[in-house]
């Protein structure tokens, strides 16, 4: 896999668990919002691609670091979500804070992704559900 550099480094870090047979992406920063959305959404669908080529079917999203999603945000989950599943593929969450869930809760998003506490149940999660 691809070192991230430059800005991008500080924004998203990625890394793939083989045993577990998916690739994890850290957003770094604080928001996931219209001002990081337009760096992060193609850097996230190349390494989810990537990732696909070599045989990662499933994603997790490690969003602890994250305090505010906006509706870009959101579209970029949704994006995200969608070109896993097309794959083949699960993603889930993992680390939503209150303010997140909630929202997740008001848009019912919350039935659309699964969400985990920690990154281990969400590799234990995906596993069950294949």
């Amino acid at each position: 896999m691809a070192e991230l550099e430059g800005e991008l480094a500080f924004r998203l870090a990625a890394e793939e668990d083989k045993e577990g047979n998916l690739l994890v992406l850290t957003i770094k920063d604080s928001c996931l919002n219209y001002s990081s959305t337009d760096v992060l959404k193609p850097a996230m669908k190349d390494l989810i691609q990537s990732a696909m080529g070599r045989g990662r079917t499933n994603v997790v999203i490690n969003m602890r670091s994250v305090g505010v999603v906006d509706s870009c945000g959101l579209s970029v989950l949704i994006s995200m979500k969608k070109q896993v599943e097309t794959a083949g593929g699960k993603l889930a969450l993992v680390g939503l804070n209150g303010m997140i869930q909630r929202l997740f809760g008001v848009t019912r998003l919350d039935k659309a992704f699964p969400t985990f506490e920690t990154q281990e149940s969400a590799v234990a999660g995906l596993a069950e559900a294949v």
